[in-house]
């Protein structure tokens, strides 16, 4: 996965409200912002969907019994 650029950084932070950004705080956007990048190119991604335990869940085995 490309590192998003600075400027791609720039029009996502415009989208999102952040136009007016100072260069400080663009710096310290791009610099957690790759970070992240990492973090999400850690998720698996090779399993179903349905494998997840939320898409299992069954209400009764929680009923209070009696």
């Amino acid at each position: 996965m490309p590192e998003t650029t600075e400027t791609e950084l720039m029009v996502l932070a415009a989208k999102a409200g952040l136009a007016d950004l100072p260069p400080e705080y663009q710096a310290e956007l791009l610099s957690a912002y790759r970070h992240l990048e990492r973090m999400l190119a850690r998720i698996r991604s090779d399993r179903p969907q349905g494998d997840e335990p939320a898409h299992v869940f069954v209400a009764s085995t929680f009923q209070r019994e009696g």
